[in-house]
């Protein structure tokens, strides 16, 4: 018991050594990224104003430097303009926080993840929609049961005041 015991300890104390280690590593491996990312948003930004443009992106995604960056990043680049609508929060250039929030995103198991999100979130927007689809249905079925009585009550007034004269 007392062997058992000790090889328990020391193989806890090497697993916990182990995490740290790979807690370590993965925080190496983030910094190493960031400056990675940071280089190749610096390729892009070729005006020096601290945004990428859709032409620069386009420009950028061209150079044999940035294929290797991407590759490196494990980012198969096909359509720059898509990718750049991704990254693009809607103002038609991306800073570098958008840049490397949207290539982190892209990258890896992260795209796993939001594919995830995605599906879920398109579940719940698929049945709202069918929510709304069979709200308007019942509106327009009350709308055009409203429009004959009216219809109805107006044609009897109209022939009573026909048969009044």
């Amino acid at each position: 018991r007392i062997i058992t015991a000790l090889f328990l300890k020391d193989t806890l104390q090497v697993a916990s050594d182990d995490a740290e280690m790979m807690a370590r590593e993965q925080r190496s491996a983030k910094v190493k990224m960031a400056r990675k990312l940071e280089k190749l948003f610096a390729l892009g930004d070729t005006s020096q104003d601290g945004y990428i443009s859709i032409d620069e992106f386009r420009n950028v995604v061209k150079l044999p430097t940035a294929q290797l960056y991407f590759t490196a990043l494990d980012l198969q680049i096909g359509q720059a303009c898509d990718l750049f609508a991704l990254l693009d929060n809607g103002d038609g250039k991306v800073d570098l926080d958008e840049f490397c929030e949207g290539v982190m995103r892209l990258k890896g198991q992260a795209r796993a993840v939001d594919m995830i999100v995605v599906m879920r979130d398109c579940t719940a927007i698929a049945r709202k929609v069918a929510h709304l689809e069979t709200l308007i249905t019942e509106l327009a079925e009350l709308s055009i049961a409203s429009a004959s009585k009216a219809n109805a009550a107006s044609g009897r007034r109209h022939h009573a005041f026909l048969a009044a004269q």
